[in-house]
């Protein structure tokens, strides 16, 4: 069966009916280009070819239609773009509002909760001794407790060992000092009690010889009283010629020398005295002996050899205090040097462990690594439009990912390209290559549970106001989004 050929559009057509439809089509093409503006490449070329379908041409002997179901038709097409119009302008919204606002927003490319790495460094060279603790990555510890003990037992005791020998000797030599100064002093009191003995008879001696002395001072006394009398008797009988003259100078040579007597035993009482007063005071004077007898001179000599022991074990002992205190600090050296105990000076976290109990270990080298969150930081690298922006001291809000809520922060510190502090927990070399280095203190994140490690977002607030028309637009963007 030979299929009819289908009928060619009548040209007689209702121009009413033209004109509708090229107002529709009008319309139609109107809101396409709106919808085109706003969808990629693909969605345009798959809108373009559902648009241009070319319709299947009418049969030539079918009838002519109701034009009231052809305006119906056209309605409805026209509708239906419309509706796809707008469902494409709200594609348009939401799919490219978050981005605009992210991209007008001054906000970091990465962020990352940080904190500073305090490490365990070996003070000694020696061998890692078992502890009943072996710190374990992850442990908490507290402040001042004991992670680690270091022995060495090949540390220098030289210095320790000869400072004991001569602490030894000097004690071996103070016994013999001090028993020589005893013998001393107990010679010199024999001596002195010599001295004092030989003193107490002198004196006895000399106050004999003075009471001698007085009493034939008083003899004399008595024979000059008794010259005088009879030379003035024998004046009195030679003047009246009853007396010879050689009685008469019998009589004066007698008184002359009685007076003379008398004074020479004065002479020699008050030697006497003299004498006697002086080895009262230990002083002796005379012909037959020295100043001072050879019993004092001996004990002169002791006192001074006493003085000079007692000096001498004084020195020692001195000198044994001082070889203490040496040998107490170098005792002290010695069990630094041969002993260690490591504990940690802050609350922390141990973050890594790099050695093992009996592991050889030298001088400064790394053992352990603590984290300490009470430092807790945010680290981030943001564009170079936005760190010439920033300042230090400007706030900014940090938001975790997948976690709703902000933390109020300030920056602290503005590294740019240099290299970054080293003592961090996550080095920022790991983060985003090219980026502009800030740090945020974010004392919130610091006071919570240690959370570092954890990504999220940092929204600035420069305080130099150039980032206030950026805002407002970023607010009236923002206005659209539903949800931001």
């Amino acid at each position: 069966m030979v299929a009819e050929p289908k009928k060619a559009p009548s040209i007689d057509a209702d121009p009413f009916k033209t004109s509708t439809a090229n107002v529709s089509a009008s319309a139609g093409s109107a809101a396409e280009r709106v919808v085109l503006a706003g969808l990629d490449v693909r969605a345009q070329s798959a809108l373009l070819q559902e648009a241009f379908k070319r319709p299947e041409p009418l049969l030539p002997d079918a009838p002519v239609s109701d034009p009231s179901p052809g305006r119906h038709g056209i309605v409805r097409r026209v509708a239906w773009r419309a509706f796809k119009s707008m469902l494409g302008l709200g594609v348009v919204i939401v799919a490219g509002v978050g981005p605009v606002q992210r991209m007008l927003e001054f906000s970091s490319v990465e962020a990352v909760v940080n904190a500073r790495l305090v490490t365990v460094r070996a003070p000694i060279e020696g061998r890692i001794a078992d502890l009943d603790f072996v710190p374990t990555i992850g442990a908490a510890v507290s402040k001042d407790q004991v992670m680690l003990r270091i022995l060495n037992g090949r540390a220098d005791r030289t210095r320790l060992d000869d400072l004991q020998r001569q602490v030894d000797q000097a004690e071996s030599d103070r016994p013999g000092v001090a028993m020589r100064l005893q013998r001393l002093k107990e010679i010199y009191e024999q001596i002195s009690r010599q001295a004092r003995a030989f003193q107490a008879g002198r004196i006895r001696e000399l106050e004999e010889r003075v009471m001698d002395l007085k009493a034939q001072a008083s003899a004399t006394d008595a024979s000059e009283l008794e010259a005088a009398s009879t030379l003035s008797r024998t004046r009195a009988l030679a003047a009246s010629g009853y007396q010879t003259t050689v009685a008469l100078e019998r009589a004066e040579r007698d008184a002359k020398v009685a007076a003379q007597n008398k004074q020479s035993l004065d002479h020699r009482l008050f030697a006497g005295v003299v004498e006697l007063e002086a080895a009262r005071r230990g002083e002796y004077v005379g012909d037959s002996y020295n100043d001072r007898p050879s019993s004092l001179q001996h004990a002169d000599e002791l006192s001074v050899r006493i003085a000079e022991t007692e000096a001498d074990l004084n020195s020692r002992q001195q000198h044994i205090a001082s070889l203490d205190a040496a040998l107490d600090a170098e005792a002290s050296r010695y069990f630094e040097l041969s002993n260690a105990e490591l504990s940690s000076p802050i609350n922390a976290q141990v973050w890594e462990v790099l050695v093992a109990p009996g592991e050889e270990v030298r001088r400064g080298q790394d053992l352990l690594r603590l984290l300490d969150c009470s430092g807790a930081i945010v680290t981030a690298t943001v564009r170079e439009s936005v760190f010439n922006r920033l300042r230090l001291g400007d706030k900014a809000q940090f938001r975790f990912s997948e976690r709703s809520g902000s933390y109020n922060g300030t920056v602290v510190r503005m590294s740019g390209i240099a290299a970054p502090s080293d003592n961090l927990a996550i080095q920022q070399t790991g983060l985003s290559s090219g980026g502009y280095r800030i740090a945020l203190s974010v004392p919130d994140v610091a006071s919570t549970q240690c959370e570092v490690g954890r990504t999220g977002t940092v929204v600035f607030n420069p305080s130099n106001g150039s980032g206030a028309p950026v805002q407002s637009l970023r607010d009236a963007v923002s206005f659209f989004l539903p949800g931001s």
